[in-house]
């Protein structure tokens, strides 16, 4: 039995939002480097195999607590600074750095398209540090670490009330392109990030980097790659962004030609995607009807325009 071919899948977007750890880079080596300092200086009763296993989704200062059982507030940030900076200073050490996952840099300057920064075309909407959530101070340096730009606009734990599956962290990344979310394209490597993505109303890429196949599907994201070296990006004239989208065998079309917010397991998330609407000025009416949207096979690409 032969497998399915490839299918390329023309994309056009006004803006990229990109989740980090998992997506954009791979911090998992640092930090586990980090963890074991902390366990040499001090806190030699660290389960690590119980930390790496269960810490997803924990504030730094929340993980330090629980596991480090430290009581101090002061102590307790002071160590939050110290945890954060052995991660960084791991980023050059080989075999426990920070890097730049398959096909990121290319990706990244192909959306940019030698335009000014302030111009980029693209975002980091981030919750994570290999399971930690991240810090601004962490995220603003992990990407020169890895060997990244760093993008005019950055979300992380700290800029909303809710993170990921809510929809928050998307919902500010738009506004703050002031883009409808219907006009933006998430990229992300797990789970909670497809709910957060689909739930603001964007179009979701998955990437298979740190999750199976399989777990990613049952989010139905709308594009799914193997890797972000799948992705070839061209800046147009008009400032709007162009992907071809090659997605493994299985896989034709989107699950969906239409955003559509939907539920999460959390309750009422502190924005909307009409408050989002409304603080753009804009309203329901304005928004690209991407209903009209047609599809066509060229050259055995499926096109989307």
């Amino acid at each position: 039995m032969t497998s399915s071919p490839v299918s390329t899948v023309l994309m056009k977007t006004k803006a990229v939002l990109f989740d980090m750890d998992g997506t954009l880079i791979d911090s998992s080596p640092a930090v586990t480097a980090a963890w074991n300092l902390l366990k040499s200086t001090g806190y030699d009763f660290l389960d690590l195999d119980d930390i790496l296993r269960s810490a997803h989704g924990y504030r730094t200062i929340d993980a330090l607590r629980k596991w480090c059982k430290i009581t101090d507030e002061e102590k307790l940030k002071s160590e939050v600074v110290r945890f954060e900076e052995a991660i960084l200073a791991n980023a050059s050490k080989p075999g426990g750095g920070i890097i730049a996952l398959p096909g990121v840099k290319k990706l990244l300057d192909g959306i940019q398209g030698g335009r000014p920064d302030e111009d980029q075309g693209w975002s980091v909407c981030t919750s994570y540090i290999d399971g930690l959530i991240a810090t601004t101070f962490y995220a603003s340096k992990a990407l020169p670490a890895a060997g990244l730009r760093i993008p005019s606009h950055f979300v992380t734990a700290e800029s909303v009330k809710q993170g990921k599956p809510a929809p928050d962290p998307y919902l500010l990344g738009a506004k703050l392109n002031e883009i409808a979310p219907s006009d933006c394209i998430v990229v992300e490597d797990a789970p909670t990030g497809i709910r957060s993505g689909k739930a603001a109303g964007c179009f979701v890429l998955a990437t298979c980097t740190s999750h199976t196949r399989e777990s990613l599907e049952k989010e139905h994201p709308h594009f799914l790659v193997e890797d972000l070296s799948h992705v070839r990006p061209h800046r147009n004239e008009d400032g709007s962004i162009s992907l071809f989208i090659t997605q493994p065998p299985g896989r034709d079309y989107p699950d969906s030609a239409i955003p559509t917010p939907e539920d999460t397991p959390l309750h009422t998330p502190t924005l909307s995607r009409e408050a989002s609407q409304t603080d753009l000025h804009m309203d329901k009416g304005s928004l690209p009807d991407h209903a009209v949207y047609t599809m066509a096979r060229v050259a055995g690409e499926s096109i989307i325009q």
